[in-house]
Formats: structure tokens, C-alpha cells, sequence
């Protein structure tokens, strides 16, 4: 196996010990060179850092750029809706007004000097973007004319059919069907440089005759200006019908044609749809240069409630949306920066790592071909310092490992040998031992085992061998001897027991004799007493036959013979009984020594074949003893026992 296999299989089972499921799956799926090698391990986990990084910061870039972009177009409608909603205050402000003034009783004066008194009274109130305020009489068929007025070009009976003023005639079906309070607003129109929107309403309790009053838009303009929007922006109110600019912060562009191109014109197309839904403003994020803007821009649109106006809320789409781009840019620069110092660092940090592993893997395998006077040395003061030094004390260790090994593989020579010469010490011993075990076992029970004080053990053995083949011949003398006695002694009893038999035969013989005798002369007792118990009876009958012979001495006298017969009578019957009595004793002593005449054969007869056994094992006559077997059994040493008690 080579080393790259080696150490994969080391890695392998490192890894295996992990239960981590994608860290199998990972190592299922990644080419073995590559695992075998850290450095492109490490690389390949730095691009897929950087890939990652990469690929979650161009997300999270696109994401925050679209919420951004989002939040823009929000804002910026925002802006177009609170401009819209300035227009829809500054014309109501000027309708209420408008109303208020044409409530006031001395506009319905019939000398026009009082009724221009009035309007330059009103005028002051109004402020500075009142331009011109004017009572105009629309009659039913003639022209509009004025009746009173605060301008200086103008006088009273001046006709409205033509000039700036001409909308009044133009309109004037509408105008008198206005109802009391209500308010006529007309585009903006131009009265010398000045540009004003015309707000115009009937004069209470004047049949005919209406109020007029003109605004200029130029005041308007700072209001806008105020609202927040986008570097470059501008805005402009626009009428949908003719497509003039109505109110501009650039003076210029008021009363001009707002655009002729399609793109620019649907954000106000986009504006009047607006009208009828419920957003109240919108956003064309780009519009493509047109004669509005040289450049891409962003238009913002609302309409304004009550007119035909739309608000337009233009800016540079780089100003509006800059913050945007800049997030966007800021976000891939941050992700290119992460990657690259990932890159960087990672690259930096792998090949220090690297560098350092392979010095150390080189320097392992140097230990590996034997080489433990490697050095292990690094200024790094990490993992991989600590590994060098873990390794330096694993080569110090090794190597101390080794000195020991060879110190014991020494001392391990040296107890071979001792062992060696033990064994053989030990293998001369015990075939020493086996030759007299073997003698023993053929029955020299007369060799013993010789000790040398070389083995604790094999001495010990030889003692207790001794000791035990030293009782053992003791017990064999001891049985020889017995069983020699034993033999003599059962010949004894044998010889004995036959005397006793005869003898007890004779005693037999004899008491049967006596008894015979003893019946007889019973007999002739019992004779002998029935003669004397006649003669008494003669003796009494004669007596008593003859009073006067006096015959009571010797009748006593036989009659006391008469008793002492009796009694020997008696006492022969006992010895006979007593000779029966012992008669059948005498059989029953007759009968045990047959039987032990008999167990004395069977000791003579058993004793010869262990007599031919013992035989065989030599001992050593002052191990034998001499038995005394007497008739009754007992058995008593009388050799070296009896020189011992001596």
C-alpha cells in the first residue's frame, strides 16, 4: 500500500468515526486524489467558500436592491402624490377665497369706482399671488365686459371676446349656469409676462355678475421646490386636454407643450387613468431621452381632484435610483471583496498550512524509514504548532520506546540464555527424576531423587518424592512383614482352632457320658425314694397297726433319707441340666472354630498372592518389621519398633 493510500485510509477512518451523514455523502463523492491531498482539499473548500459567498452576496445584493428599488418607486410616487396634493390645497385655498370674496356686498355696487375700491381692499388681503382681481358682467348674447377692476390696462366696459381673458367668453354658457358659491377654474393663461390661473364665481345678490380673480402660478413653485425628491428633479403640472404645461418651477416652460413623444406622454396617459382607480399615484421607473429629458429619467405621476391636471414629478433615473445602484454596486463590491478576501486569506492561510503539513508529513515519513533525529521545530504557536510538538515528544518518546526495547531485548538475550541453561538443567533433572521413577515403578523403592540447590522447585519435588517413596517402602516393608505373619499367624489359628475343635469334641463326648450316667442314676434315685416312700408307708401302717411299737426314731430316720434322696434327686436333675447347658455350648464353640478354622484358610489363601505382589518392590531391611499375630487377632510390632521402644 502506498503512502497517499495509507494516509487515506487514515483519513477514512478518522471520517468513519463521524456520524455526520453529508460528511459521508462528501467523501463518497470527492475523488480520492483530492482527499488525499489538504492543499486542494482546502482549495476546494475555498471556491466553494467563495462560490457561496459569492452566490448568497449576489442574492442578498439583488434582494436588497429590488427592496430598495421597490422602496424608491414608493417614495418617489410618494412625492408626486404630496406635490398633487399641494396643487389640489393651493386651488381649493384660492376657490375658497374666491367664494368668500364674491359674498362681499359691496361688489354689487353700481359705480365701478366703489366696486374697484372694494377689489384693491381684497387684493391686500389676498397677498402678493393675487395678481389682478376683476368683476366681469356676462349678459345673455353680449360679450363679457368689465365692470370693475384693480388692473391699470384695463377699464370698465372692456370687452372679454378677445385677448387672454377670451376663456371667460369662450365658457360663458358655463359660467352662468354656475350655481351661488360655486367656482370656475381655468387653465393657466398668460397676461403679459405674468402666468395665472383664473378662478371666477358669481357675485352674491348680482345677477350677471361674476368675480374673477387671478392667481399667478410662479408662487406655487416654492411649494414644490420644498418637496423631497431627487437631485436634478423638476416638476410640472400638465393639462391633459391641450397638453400645455400649467405650472412649472421654470418660468420658461409654462404655457409650452409638454412633450409630443409617446414615451413621454404616457405617464400622463398613465395619470388620467389613474382617475378612475384607487391608487392616487404612480411611477414610470425609466423613460427613455425624449424632448421633456436628454437623458433616462424617472417620471412620477398623480392626478389633481376637481381638474384635468396631472402632476409630473421628473428626475434623472441615475439621481433617483442612485442609492439604489449604489447599494446594488456597494453589495457586489462587498461580495468581490469577501470573496477576494476569502481568496486571500484563505490562499494565505492554506498554503502556510499547507507548507507546514507537508514539512511535517515529509518529516514523518523520515521517522517512518527510521530517522529519529529528525527535527521538529516551527515559530507557529497554533494547531500545527502544537502538532509539531506533539510529534517532537512522540519522537522523543519512540525513541526512548526503542532505547527501552533494546535494553529489554538485551536483558531478554541474557534470560534466554539463563533460560536456556535452566531449561536444560531443568530437561537433565527430569530425565534424572523420570530413570528413578521409572526404577521406583519397577519396584526399586529403594532409589531416591538427589537434590542440588540449582531449582527451588525441582528440589522440592525431589524431597517430597523422597519423603513419599520413603512411606511407601515403609508401608511395603510393613506389608511384607504383615503378610509373612499374617500367614504364620493363620496357620496358628488354624492349628489352634483344630485343637480346641477335638477338645471341645472330647468335652462333648464326655459331658454326654455324664449326662447318660446322671439320667441313670436319677433313675435309680427316683427307685430308690419310691422304695424308701413304701417302707415309710409300711413303717406307718404298721405302726398304726401295732401303737405299741415304738418305730418313730427310725421312721423319721427313713423318712429323712427319704428327703435327702430327693434332693440329690433334685440336684442330678440340675446337672443335667447344666451338662445339657454346656453340651450345647461346647457344639456352638465347636461350630464357630470351623468358621474360623475356615477365615484362617481364606487368610493363608489370599495373603500368598500379596505375598507374590510385595514381592516384587526391593526395600531396605530396617524399613521391615516383625508382627506378633496371636489366636485372638491382635497385632504387635516386635523388629524396629520394639528395638525403638527399647
Amino acid at each position: 500500500m502506498s503512502d497517499d493510500q495509507q494516509s487515506d485510509s487514515r483519513f477514512e477512518g478518522d471520517d468513519a468515526a463521524n456520524p455526520n451523514v453529508i460528511v459521508r455523502i462528501l467523501q463518497a463523492v470527492t475523488p480520492g486524489f483530492v482527499r488525499r491531498r489538504f492543499a486542494l482539499k482546502f482549495g476546494l473548500v475555498l471556491v466553494l467558500m467563495a462560490v457561496s459567498i459569492a452566490g448568497i452576496g449576489l442574492a442578498a445584493t439583488d434582494q436588497i436592491t429590488s427592496e430598495t428599488r421597490e422602496n424608491v418607486r414608493n417614495e418617489y410616487q410618494n412625492v408626486a402624490n404630496s406635490e398633487a396634493d399641494v396643487i389640489e390645497e393651493w386651488l381649493e385655498q384660492n376657490r375658497l377665497s374666491t367664494r368668500f370674496i364674491s359674498r362681499n356686498a359691496d361688489l354689487t355696487a353700481s359705480e365701478s369706482l366703489d366696486v374697484r375700491n372694494a377689489l384693491r381692499r381684497e387684493q391686500g388681503e389676498l397677498g402678493e399671488d393675487a395678481f389682478q382681481l376683476h368683476v366681469v358682467e356676462v349678459p345673455t348674447g353680449d360679450p363679457p365686459q368689465i365692470v370693475a377692476t384693480t388692473s391699470e390696462e384695463l377699464s370698465p366696459g372692456t370687452a372679454l371676446a378677445d385677448g387672454s381673458r377670451s376663456w371667460v367668453n369662450q365658457n360663458v354658457i358655463t359660467i352662468q349656469n354656475l350655481d351661488a358659491g360655486a367656482v370656475f377654474v381655468n387653465d393657466t393663461y398668460a397676461v403679459g409676462d405674468e402666468r395665472v390661473v383664473g378662478f371666477l364665481s358669481p357675485v352674491r345678490d348680482a345677477d350677471n355678475r361674476y368675480l374673477l380673480i387671478e392667481v399667478s402660478v410662479f408662487g406655487i413653485t416654492s411649494s414644490l421646490q420644498g418637496q423631497e425628491r431627487a437631485e436634478g428633479g423638476f416638476t410640472q403640472v400638465v393639462a391633459t386636454g391641450s397638453n400645455q404645461v400649467l405650472i412649472a418651477e421654470n418660468s420658461n416652460e409654462v404655457l409650452r407643450t409638454y412633450a409630443t413623444g409617446d414615451s413621454a406622454l404616457d405617464a400622463v396617459t398613465q395619470a388620467t387613468d389613474l382617475r378612475n382607480e384607487t391608487a392616487a399615484a404612480g411611477v414610470i421607473s425609466e423613460v427613455e431621452p425624449n424632448d421633456v429629458v436628454d437623458e433616462t429619467y424617472t417620471v412620477g405621476f398623480s392626478p389633481v381632484e376637481g381638474t384635468d391636471w396631472v402632476v409630473l414629478t421628473h428626475a434623472p433615473r441615475s439621481s433617483v435610483f442612485g442609492f439604489v445602484q449604489t447599494i446594488s454596486s456597494f453589495g457586489l463590491y462587498a461580495t468581490a471583496a469577501a470573496v477576494l478576501l476569502i481568496g486571500i486569506t484563505g490562499t494565505a492561510l492554506g498554503y502556510t498550512t499547507s507548507t507546514a503539513i507537508d514539512r511535517l508529513t515529509a518529516k514523518t515519513e523520515e521517522m517512518q524509514d527510521g530517522n529519529l533525529d529528525v527535527t521538529f521545530q516551527t515559530s507557529r504557536v497554533d494547531n500545527i504548532g502544537r502538532l509539531y510538538d506533539g510529534f517532537a515528544s512522540m519522537r522523543d518518546a519512540l525513541k526512548e520506546q526503542i532505547d527501552d526495547a533494546e535494553r529489554a531485548r538485551k536483558e531478554a538475550e541474557v534470560s534466554r540464555a539463563e533460560a536456556l541453561e535452566m531449561s536444560n538443567h531443568l530437561e537433565a533433572k527430569a530425565e534424572e527424576y523420570s530413570d528413578i521413577m521409572q526404577q521406583c515403578a519397577a519396584g526399586d523403592l529403594t532409589q531416591r531423587m538427589t537434590k542440588d540447590g540449582e531449582n527451588e522447585s525441582m528440589d522440592t519435588i525431589a524431597a517430597e518424592f523422597n519423603d513419599m517413596i520413603e512411606e511407601l517402602e515403609k508401608t511395603t516393608g510393613q506389608l511384607k512383614s504383615y503378610v509373612d505373619e499374617v500367614d504364620e499367624a493363620g496357620a496358628e489359628v488354624e492349628a489352634s482352632a483344630n485343637t480346641v475343635r477335638k477338645a471341645s469334641e472330647q468335652v462333648a463326648d464326655s459331658i454326654q457320658k455324664i449326662a447318660v450316667d446322671a439320667e441313670e442314676q436319677k433313675e435309680r434315685l427316683q427307685s430308690i425314694s419310691e422304695t424308701m416312700d413304701g417302707i415309710a408307708a409300711e413303717l406307718e401302717q404298721f405302726a398304726s397297726e401295732h401303737p405299741e411299737a415304738d418305730i418313730d426314731a427310725q421312721l423319721e430316720r427313713i423318712q429323712a433319707i427319704a428327703g435327702e434322696i430327693n434332693e440329690i434327686t433334685e440336684l442330678s436333675q440340675e446337672t443335667q441340666s447344666e451338662t445339657d447347658n454346656v453340651s450345647a455350648a461346647a457344639e456352638e464353640q465347636a461350630a464357630e472354630l470351623n468358621e474360623v478354622s475356615e477365615r484362617a484358610n481364606d487368610l493363608q489363601r489370599y495373603a500368598q498372592p500379596l505375598r507374590d505382589i510385595l514381592e516384587r518392590f526391593e526395600t531396605e531391611a530396617e524399613h521391615e518389621f516383625v508382627f506378633s499375630v496371636g489366636p485372638t487377632g491382635s497385632v504387635s510390632p516386635t523388629n524396629a519398633d520394639t528395638e525403638e521402644e527399647e
